[in-house]
């Protein structure tokens, strides 16, 4: 699918604002409401936008301490833990990594004994190294045209 100049515009006015309103997408880039509906729909079709979501800011709901957790998985563990990291609820994101460690969590907890639970729980599985977020400097970047 060709990704021209107004795509690109499209694709970033929907990523600092997936509620935005057609008319306004159209206004900005200088389109009728029903061609930037089809520029969106051609680009939902090729995979291009995948989803429109809600960011949640976890701390308003108790869950203050923001957590990366790298583990190297115990021989013969990878695909239990594959199939127990989804149910475990404080975990929004993993990666599986190339190098020492095997795989890389994102997480939430409320504070410092519930990371300790977690640890727990997951430390079943093989060795782990646990950073507390101190702050983001970026996060949620909006993509404009080719980098």
């Amino acid at each position: 699918m060709n990704i021209d100049a107004i795509n690109w515009k499209i694709l970033k006015m929907l990523q600092e604002n997936a509620r935005v309103a057609l008319k306004d997408l159209a206004q900005e880039v200088g389109l009728s409401s029903p061609t930037v509906a089809e520029r969106i729909q051609k680009m939902e079709a090729a995979g291009i936008i995948t989803s429109y979501q809600t960011k949640v800011d976890l701390s308003q709901l108790g869950y203050s301490l923001a957590v990366y957790i790298t583990i190297k998985i115990r021989f013969g563990q990878t695909q239990r833990f594959e199939e127990f990291i989804p149910s475990v609820p404080e975990i929004s994101e993993c990666h599986k990594l190339t190098g020492r460690d095997c795989m890389l969590l994102r997480g939430h907890v409320r504070d410092p004994k519930h990371l300790e639970d977690l640890n727990i729980r997951l430390a079943a599985y093989g060795e782990l190294t646990t950073s507390l977020v101190l702050s983001s400097i970026l996060d949620g970047k909006v993509y404009d045209a080719p980098f």
